[in-house]
């Protein structure tokens, strides 16, 4: 048998037993799905006023790391958040884990010492080419060493930081995802070489992803991270799961409490699942499994535009959204919660990538 007889055989039995985990998790009580569930958090930069829209004020920072202290939280290893959208371990109620993108050098002078007081354990991913060039905005491996020693993981971000939808002129999309699985590689190979880095968890730069390179990367072995809102559990596709950015704009205390307190809705079937379109009103078909939530008050906002129509199909069953004005350009989403009788909300997202085919205007 040739190998990519052996190679392609091997795929399509993987495929078709992610499919049967799938069908059981279906199955689970809601006790048990809840059971598997976790927040993530993502931030960039801490007390770096020049970039609003990847900061985190020092003084919200701190009321967030108040709150989860106080509030019944338990910040968990991202490697336990891991486990259990694999393995099916079981978390502790209210659990958080918290992550951090690109290794700015921030990190290492404002949150390192806030988490090292409290104990709290975080990962950042690193991309390994601004490290290695010495950039000064970014942690040196040293820094990196030191944070390993007291809580801190590091994870695979990739070595250049491209977007693994970039395309380079003339390039096909299997030249693509041999450039993609070559930069993860790479910057895989650095991290081993200079820590002991958290195996098999990637986070997409810039959040972006298309259904191609998110199936080569479970195909690699990672449990990959987007940069859309929710909180992520047994249902949760591990291709892109959910993360909450947390920047200077939605940092307040109000919307902190809210996120942190959230579960993920259990959405069966995202259709179509790719967040790239080339429409300017894209739409979704979402199929929900066995809640507690009221359904019934779904609500859903897409970037831009706040509140749109929710079509259901099915009463409380599988709903369509998107957006009601054209989209620009470049990165979108929509956000979907549904509220519980115990305050905390059921949480949904979805990213689009509006690329209009050429000569079409977004």
């Amino acid at each position: 048998m040739s190998l990519l007889r052996q190679f392609v055989n091997r795929m399509t039995v993987a495929k078709c037993l992610r499919s049967v985990a799938a069908a059981l998790l279906v199955l689970l009580p809601i006790q048990v799905l809840a059971a598997g569930s976790a927040v993530v958090l993502m931030y960039h930069r801490f007390g770096e006023a020049r970039f609003p829209s990847t900061n985190i004020r020092v003084e919200q920072f701190e009321a967030q790391l108040k709150h989860l202290r106080d509030g019944g939280y338990t910040v968990v290893p991202l490697a336990d958040v891991i486990a259990a959208i694999n393995d099916g371990a079981t978390l502790r109620e209210r659990a958080v884990a918290i992550t951090i993108d690109d290794a700015y050098r921030s990190v290492f002078g404002v949150a390192y010492p806030l988490f090292r007081a409290d104990g709290i354990p975080f990962t950042v991913f690193v991309s390994t080419n601004a490290v290695d060039e010495g950039r000064p905005a970014y942690m040196t491996w040293e820094q990196m060493r030191e944070m390993a020693a007291h809580g801190a993981s590091f994870a695979n971000h990739g070595a250049s930081h491209t977007s693994v939808i970039e395309r380079r002129e003339n390039e096909t999309d299997a030249e693509r995802l041999v450039r993609v699985s070559e930069d993860v590689e790479k910057g895989w190979q650095r991290l081993t070489e200079e820590l002991d880095p958290l195996p098999g968890a990637f986070a997409y730069p810039y959040g972006e992803y298309d259904r191609p390179a998110a199936d080569l990367l479970r195909d690699m072995g990672y449990v990959s991270f987007g940069q859309h809102s929710g909180a992520v559990g047994p249902l949760s596709d591990n291709r892109a799961l959910p993360r909450f950015p947390m920047a200077e704009p939605f940092g307040d205390m109000a919307q902190f409490r809210t996120k942190v307190a959230s579960l993920p809705m259990p959405a069966l079937a995202v259709e179509p699942w790719d967040p790239i379109v080339t429409t300017a009103k894209p739409s979704i078909d979402v199929t929900l499994g066995e809640s507690d939530a009221r359904f019934g008050e779904l609500a859903c906002f897409v970037s831009g535009q706040g509140s749109v129509k929710v079509g259901w199909y099915e009463k409380e069953r599988k709903f369509a959204v998107g957006p009601e004005k054209p989209f620009a350009r470049g990165r979108q989403r929509v956000n979907c919660t549904a509220p519980r009788n115990d305050g905390r909300y059921l949480w949904f997202s979805h990213p689009w990538i509006v690329q209009p085919t050429q000569g079409e205007n977004p």
